[in-house]
């Protein structure tokens, strides 16, 4: 009796993503993409593209158009289909259908829900199902929640993932798709177990900063892609008429700055960094001494550029005190003493449209904001704020609200009562990163109705000063007990 051998099934599966920076390319570019997808597309084995997002902001570029010019640059790739992070939020869910509109191919989350149109944010899809050949992949993208506090959505309503998933599972299996596969940034016990009862067939996932250490440490049948590992590809094989399927999945090395350049979408690369340039590369100031910006610094403690951003709003608007948060600070870079310090260079830093706000505030809404500042100092939360005209011990021993010890405002102990000015973003005064006792101050009264960028008023101290040499002052200190 002769065996009849189960039909086999093969797929490869680019996911990139996590590539907000047109202009960096240590790590692999969108003209490098762009060439594997070539590559892989010439072959005879099915090829799916999914463009992670985390890639619409911010920038420079994205400053000024709001993402625009990636969705441009993908559009000369064709993926399959993007699905969303919390970074395809900075510039309001607006403009984000925007986006979507300018896109040739779909947006996709499946657990956010708009009041307007009683259904899905306008432009994005719910669930996407991938048809190449004779296969058929069905995709759930999962969007974090915390993207309502930390973006300050007006009306997007991000829903608990378990029942949505559940739901999508079952609308997938009943189009008859070959595999599922579930995108997140999240990492949660539950989409584990998911993988385990093969629910779905394999997760993607962009990996937050904070966690990217471990980019190369896929966990089983999750595969991740992060800022120093952009893309990713899959090589997927199973049998078709099998329950279970036996899924192989191969992942081979990818040497991603080696790749060629794709002559279309590096052409237009270099014109939306030409554009930049001519826009932003005029010197505006010196650096009087090394200056580091990395992420893991600017959310931790006190720096120097810290001080230059807090000190400029403060100075702008002539208040007691200032404050920054870490999360406005992006650049993620270092400057040599003498370096030229240009108008990209602060867009970089400061790539948010964040405006100043005046506030008056007392002594214990100063001692609360500051409480929240290092609550979750040890998760490099961009809530982390850099200040001016102040200073302030805390301790990582004590619980989260009994961490600051001592605080001194113009060198004199805070006074809970007292009534002060503070200069801060937009952002905040709204309640951004968790910020509510904000929520519950006066706005200072100003002369003009429209405040300037942050970024426009750090450009202008430097052009004042020339000279900038910024240091740290021990505005912040942390007491080991």
């Amino acid at each position: 009796m002769s065996v009849v051998a189960a039909e086999k099934k093969h797929l490869t599966l680019v996911y990139a993503g996590n590539m907000p920076d047109i202009g960096i390319s240590t790590y692999g570019t969108y003209s490098n993409l762009a060439s594997l997808l070539d590559t892989l597309r010439a072959g005879e084995t099915p090829t799916i593209f999914a463009f992670a997002g985390g890639s619409l902001g911010p920038s420079p570029l994205s400053s000024l158009d709001k993402g625009s010019h990636v969705i441009d640059i993908l559009n000369t790739l064709e993926p399959d289909l993007m699905t969303l992070t919390k970074r395809e939020f900075s510039y309001t869910e607006d403009e984000l259908t925007l986006r979507s509109y300018e896109a040739a191919f779909p947006l996709v989350c499946s657990n956010i829900y708009d009041p307007l149109t009683l259904n899905n944010l306008e432009g994005i899809s719910s669930t996407y199902i991938a048809e190449k050949n004779d296969i058929k992949v069905g995709f759930i993208s999962i969007l974090d929640e915390e993207v309502v506090t930390e973006y300050l959505l007006k009306r997007l309503q991000v829903i608990e993932p378990r029942e949505v998933i559940q739901r999508r599972i079952a609308f997938l299996r009943a189009q008859k798709v070959d595999l599922i596969v579930l995108t997140y940034a999240k990492d949660r016990d539950y989409y584990h177990t998911l993988l385990a009862e093969n629910q779905i067939d394999l997760a993607l996932r962009v990996l937050p900063t904070s966690e990217q250490n471990s980019a190369f440490q896929q966990a089983s049948k999750i595969y991740s892609v992060a800022t120093r590992a952009p893309f990713v590809l899959l090589q997927i094989h199973w049998e078709a008429d099998s329950e279970d399927k036996n899924l192989t999945i191969d992942v081979p090395k990818l040497n991603r700055t080696s790749l060629p350049e794709n002559p279309t979408t590096s052409l237009l690369v270099k014109k939306y960094n030409q554009r930049l340039k001519r826009l932003l590369n005029q010197q505006i100031g010196v650096w009087g001494n090394q200056i580091y910006t990395s992420r893991n610094l600017v959310r931790t403690q006190e720096i120097p550029f810290g001080n230059l951003v807090a000190d400029s709003i403060k100075d702008y608007l002539q208040t007691d005190i200032a404050f920054v948060n870490a999360g406005d600070i992006r650049g993620d870079k270092s400057y040599n003493k003498g370096d030229p310090i240009t108008r990209h260079d602060v867009i970089t830093e400061l790539p948010f449209r964040n405006t100043i706000t005046g506030l008056l505030i007392t002594g214990e809404q100063i001692k609360k904001a500051l409480e929240h500042s290092v609550s979750q100092i040890q998760d490099f939360n961009g809530r982390f704020l850099q200040v001016s005209g102040l200073s302030f011990t805390y301790t990582l021993e004590n619980p989260v609200n009994e961490r600051v010890q001592t605080v001194l405002i113009n060198k004199e102990p805070i006074i809970p009562s007292k009534t002060y000015t503070l200069a801060i973003s937009n952002y905040l005064a709204n309640g951004g990163d968790g910020y509510d006792v904000f929520l519950n101050t006066k706005r200072q009264q100003t002369n003009s109705q429209k405040q300037p960028l942050i970024s426009e008023v750090v450009t202008r101290s430097i052009q004042r000063q020339q000279y900038i040499s910024p240091r740290t002052e021990n505005r912040i200190k942390r007491i080991v007990k």
